[in-house]
């Protein structure tokens, strides 16, 4: 795999999946094998870039980026309202029935999927984090054969009898009543999410702030929450995944403690697991080298192994 010097963007552009508008962009050389990164909870691409997706393209991969369904300059449901409380859905879940929410990780992963078609990517590196390591992992178990690896980063199987750590009582705070509340909430979260390295400057805290407020629909990440708590455990579906399979992992996670990525490690037969110290649950600009050059070593090792 050979490094490339620049960053080429595309135009952004639109893929479409049923009723929803998915806004991409793809970056990179076409002749380099594609790696599509998933986005968390209710975040957005940076209009100006941002050093992960440098790095990786840096590594030599061609990156596709996009914003999920509500989130970003995506489709965002607003009238579909607020999504039902975690309690009716696990009893949804405990009885047999569908929850009756907007949409689940499987629809997420049919957007991703559109987003590939529109790119004209066939297969390629499925790489996620937090949530987006959910809508991976969900790609690898219903989607095999357009996934050349799965790459989970700071996510979890779904596992009900995992603990999460104190950044859930900011993430699960309700959202602000104002624009500017929800600003300084969402600031306020970020800083909640760093570890003890990898630290995040103001600056990349308002850039990101700005791109996750595009939604405008202060309801948009609470259903997004609702698919990922309505799609259940993964663990039973990822076991027959017999893809290659890396899960990265901060050390100091306030959010999923390492025990989401024992068990993400362990669920699939051929998972590496790779913890990195002092990162949190965000992949910050600071720890983007790091993440690429991991990616990178991965997949290159696959390469070799594939020619041996």
């Amino acid at each position: 795999m050979c490094l490339a010097t620049a960053v080429h963007s595309q135009d952004i552009q639109i893929a479409t999946n049923g009723d929803v508008e998915i806004s991409f962009q793809v970056f990179g050389d076409q002749t380099d094998p594609p790696l599509v990164f998933i986005d968390g909870l209710a975040t957005a691409v940076r209009p100006g870039g941002d050093a992960l997706t440098e790095a990786l393209v840096a590594q030599g991969f061609r990156v596709v980026r996009f914003d999920n369904r509500d989130a970003g300059q995506s489709t965002v449901l607003t009238d579909a309202g607020a999504p039902p409380s975690n309690e009716v859905i696990v009893e949804s879940l405990m009885t047999g029935t569908t929850p009756p929410v907007a949409y689940t990780l499987s629809d997420m992963a049919g957007d991703t999927m559109a987003v590939l078609d529109a790119a004209g990517i066939e297969q390629a590196h499925v790489m996620g984090a937090s949530l987006g390591g959910m809508i991976a992992q969900t790609i690898a178990t219903e989607y095999p054969g357009r996934t050349l690896s799965l790459i989970s980063v700071s996510s979890s199987t779904g596992d009900p009898d995992l603990p999460f750590g104190p950044a859930m009582e900011a993430m699960t705070a309700p959202p602000a009543a104002t624009a500017e509340g929800r600003v300084e909430q969402y600031t306020q979260l970020y800083r909640a999410f760093e570890g003890d390295a990898f630290k995040m400057t103001d600056a990349e805290i308002l850039a990101r702030v700005e791109a996750d407020g595009a939604a405008g629909d202060p309801l948009a990440p609470a259903r997004q929450g609702a698919a990922a708590t309505a799609s259940g455990d993964r663990q039973d579906r990822l076991a027959s995944v017999e893809l290659p399979a890396l899960v990265i992992h901060g050390s100091d996670d306030p959010l999923f403690p390492d025990s989401h990525a024992d068990s993400t490690a362990e669920a699939v037969p051929n998972g590496q697991l790779e913890i990195v110290d002092g990162l949190g649950h965000i992949v910050s600009d600071a720890a983007a080298g790091e993440i690429a050059s991991r990616v990178a070593t991965f997949v290159n090792d696959l390469s070799t192994s594939n020619k041996e």
